[in-house]
């Protein structure tokens, strides 16, 4: 997403706003990863971002590279570069899904993870580029969260899918701006975000023993009391307790809100108003909690 590569796009804002992955999801990668003998030298993460996947890695895997487009990000990653062990090291370069830095060699990497990243690379690139450097039987691994879902608050979704969907000059073509952030949204991506990624799967003739992995609140069961139970249906349950104070820096951290108020923030701040229509239509303040759900997938699939 090129938004994020821009000098103005906050880094800070973005990995503080953003939910993590749970611990039993790295467990289960983990796991399918060393199933067929695979073994744990190097890993890398496309897509880094902030790098907090990247970090976990160093847990599991005695190399870990993190890969971003943006140098803003990259930046970020090494100013938290711990002191490196003398089992283990951890690098952040800048590259992409579709193309590994030129210091990562061909069939030399165990494991590529990918979170919340793979909707919008070049998809045919991106399942080429990973089997030239994974190792034979060497996994690849990518996921997301769509959508948060504001569990038991039917009105408040739908003014949510409004301002991340929708486009007032599409249904009144007087409008002088336009009032929601749907438009601004890079496509493909955003739809194949709202579908799980369901049109694309890693190519049988470079992977075998494809897995896929979704949870869709609304088919199966969102919690209205304890989570326990649903950590069942998927290993990457991500529910949260939230306020409109992280919820306004969640809507912050996103590429839209960022592109938007590029075009027109010298009207109004399109965040502020999203959560304060948030907070008028449901009678909520900044310290209502609410509990939120994310639809996620998970894909692992085995170089050839």
């Amino acid at each position: 997403m090129s938004a994020y590569s821009e000098t103005s796009f906050d880094t800070k804002r973005y990995d503080d706003s953003r939910p993590n992955y749970p611990e039993p999801f790295y467990h289960e990668l983990i796991k399918y990863h060393k199933e067929k003998g695979g073994t744990t030298q190097l890993a890398v993460d496309i897509g880094c971002g902030s790098g907090f996947v990247t970090f976990k890695l160093l847990e599991y895997f005695d190399h870990v590279i993190g890969t971003d487009p943006s140098s803003n990000m990259i930046l970020q990653c090494q100013s938290h570069i711990p002191q490196s062990s003398e089992n283990k090291f951890i690098e952040f370069s800048i590259g992409s899904a579709e193309s590994h830095p030129s210091t990562i060699m061909p069939n030399s990497v165990d494991l590529i993870t990918g979170a919340e990243c793979c909707h919008w690379v070049d998809h045919a690139k991106f399942f080429t580029e990973s089997a030239r450097v994974l190792k034979p039987n060497g996994t690849l691994a990518y996921w997301f969260y769509k959508d948060p879902v504001f569990v038991g608050y039917p009105k408040a979704n739908a003014i949510y899918e409004n301002y991340t969907y929708n486009s007032s000059t599409a249904t009144n073509p007087n409008e002088a701006f336009e009032r929601y952030m749907g438009p601004y949204y890079q496509q493909p991506g955003h739809d194949y975000l709202r579908s799980l990624l369901k049109e694309k799967s890693p190519p049988p003739d470079l992977f075998y023993d494809i897995v896929r992995h979704e949870y869709i609140s609304e088919r199966d069961g969102a919690p209205t009391g304890t989570e326990n139970a649903y950590v069942t249906k998927t290993p990457l349950f991500i529910c949260k307790i939230i306020d409109m104070r992280w919820f306004l820096n969640y809507v912050k951290s996103w590429s839209a809100y960022h592109i938007w108020m590029k075009e027109h923030g010298d009207k109004y701040d399109i965040a502020e108003v999203f959560v304060d229509e948030l907070k008028q239509q449901m009678g909520w303040d900044d310290d209502t909690k609410i509990k939120v759900i994310w639809d996620t997938v998970y894909t692992f699939a085995r170089k050839k």
